[in-house]
């Protein structure tokens, strides 16, 4: 299937979310623990469930996109924004690079630099935010590449969690 990108990068494009995605996000979610870890959600989810988080995304508080390998034609996760708060002008981030083959490539890194350009460029959001796994150093990593910075610790699930945020460069000048 042809997709128009919103934006893309060298590596990876954010493109709009379809529902005949979803099949892949269960496969992925289904067959990996660690992936189901790292989003803090254990449970195995079933198509229906899948379906279900897709109708959520359609929220005015939440944006998603699916993320597709450019050369390849691929796609290799989904990010978007949950908590979107027009008053506040704010959202929370999330990413899932699901396809094994595309982890530890940079495909993630691009996708949140992209992720940042949207907020900031195209939606016109001050701040974003996002929690990660403490001893997910890699993400976390990422994540202070394009600027985010640690601002508080805490348990959740019995898990060690960093909330982090990033200010648009306009609104510390």
């Amino acid at each position: 299937m042809l997709r128009e990108f919103i934006l893309a990068g060298e590596k990876v494009a954010l493109a709009e979310m379809v529902e005949e995605d979803q099949a892949l996000f269960q496969r992925w979610l289904s067959e990996n623990p660690e992936l189901r870890e790292l989003i803090d959600d254990l449970r195995i989810p079933t198509m229906e469930d899948q379906r279900n988080w897709f109708k959520r995304l359609q929220k005015p508080d939440r944006r998603f996109f699916s993320l597709l390998a450019v050369l390849e034609g691929v796609l290799i996760g989904n990010a978007g924004f949950v908590e979107i708060d027009p008053e506040k002008k704010s959202a929370m981030l999330r990413i899932t690079i699901g396809h094994p083959e595309f982890h530890g490539k940079g495909f993630g890194s691009e996708a949140v630099a992209l992720l940042v350009r949207y907020a900031f460029e195209i939606a016109a959001w001050r701040t974003l935010r996002l929690t990660v796994l403490k001893t997910n150093t890699r993400a976390v990593r990422t994540y202070e590449k394009v600027g985010f910075r640690i601002q508080s610790e805490h348990l959740h699930n019995g898990k060690e969690m960093l909330t982090m945020e990033l200010f648009h460069p306009a609104v510390h000048t």
